[in-house]
């Protein structure tokens, strides 16, 4: 990515991570189809991996066609698109990435999972309890501001949400967002 890129999408999430949490920035929520839009980030992701390194399965459940919760579709393609990204910028050498969707009777839930090489379990509990946790990843060749979990978690939280932090069963690092319907 070009330096000027990088700076452009800095600059970016300086502005949505501020935004949410002073309430700068007004939701634009409607009633949205989370299944949709998560469907959406997934094949423009599928369509962006030339090299087959970071191959994405759908384990959505094939009878549910829909999960209808009130929210800013933007926001939530953004926080989805960040736990994407972040599985692709921890795992150099390719990881495959698990994707599903799911219900209960009060929410909607939306698992992000790789197989790549995970978290420990002191930094996933940093992670699920330090608000404003920066890190500068120095196992990759190139500098993470991290401002993306910052901003799922933020948006998550303005819809009334959750964000659990954990490891996934396929053996590396699983994030489950939950958002009432």
């Amino acid at each position: 990515m070009k330096q000027s890129n990088r700076i452009k999408n800095l600059i970016t999430d300086l502005n949505l991570a501020s935004k949410p949490e002073y309430d700068m920035q007004p939701l634009k929520k409607r009633q949205e189809n989370a299944i949709a839009i998560v469907r959406q980030v997934v094949v423009a992701f599928m369509n962006m991996d030339i090299e087959e390194k970071y191959p994405i399965i759908w384990n959505t459940d094939e009878n549910l066609s829909s999960c209808i919760i009130e929210a800013d579709g933007d926001l939530l393609k953004r926080a989805v698109e960040n736990l994407i990204q972040n599985s692709i910028n921890h795992n150099e050498n390719g990881c495959t990435i698990f994707i599903s969707v799911a219900e209960d009777a009060e929410n909607c839930m939306i698992y992000i999972e790789d197989d790549g090489i995970g978290a420990s379990e002191r930094l996933i509990e940093q992670l699920n309890h330090t608000p404003h946790y920066m890190v500068c990843d120095t196992s990759t060749s190139e500098q993470r501001h991290g401002l993306g979990l910052l901003i799922v978690k933020q948006i998550i939280s303005a819809h009334s949400g959750t964000v659990r932090i954990g490891k996934s069963k396929y053996g590396g690092f699983k994030v489950v967002l939950t958002i009432p319907k």
